[in-house]
């Protein structure tokens, strides 16, 4: 009988997409269910809670493209940990993006499961949400 080895690699995951939030909602399909990397200003945070009383956080991250006029692309992303980051603020987000799906026991369009949320640095990151001007 042949020897038999183990391994203690896990399953291989595939590594995140860097996409703008506007390649997300112009081309959702290509995105769907792949692991993305996204940045953009947070333009609100709201928690909620769980069907069954767990709580959570909804972002929406939101971008400023340079157009003749500027447009302005949003997603909202759904994140089972707290983040460190807060309104205003210019945020990395890790997870897998989805054109629908359920979180949390709701339901959700156009939305990223998010594995990491993170501040990051806001230099050359385009405009920043109105409301926002006076707190950066």
């Amino acid at each position: 009988m042949p020897a038999q080895t183990l391994s203690a690699k896990g399953p291989s995951r595939e590594l995140p997409l860097s996409a703008a939030i506007h390649d997300l909602l112009n081309t959702p399909k290509q995105y769907d269910g792949r692991r993305v990397l996204v940045s953009g200003f947070v333009r609100s945070i709201e928690f909620e809670r769980g069907r069954l009383g767990s709580e959570y956080a909804i972002l929406v991250l939101e971008e400023t493209v340079s157009s003749v006029p500027p447009s302005v692309y949003a997603v909202r992303v759904i994140s089972l940990t707290f983040p460190t980051v807060r309104k205003c603020q210019h945020a990395l987000v890790q997870g897998t993006y989805h054109l629908e799906g359920n979180q949390a026991g709701r339901p959700y369009e156009h939305f990223i499961d998010a594995e990491a949320v993170l501040q990051d640095d806001a230099v050359d990151s385009g405009r920043v949400p109105s409301g926002c001007e006076k707190k950066l």
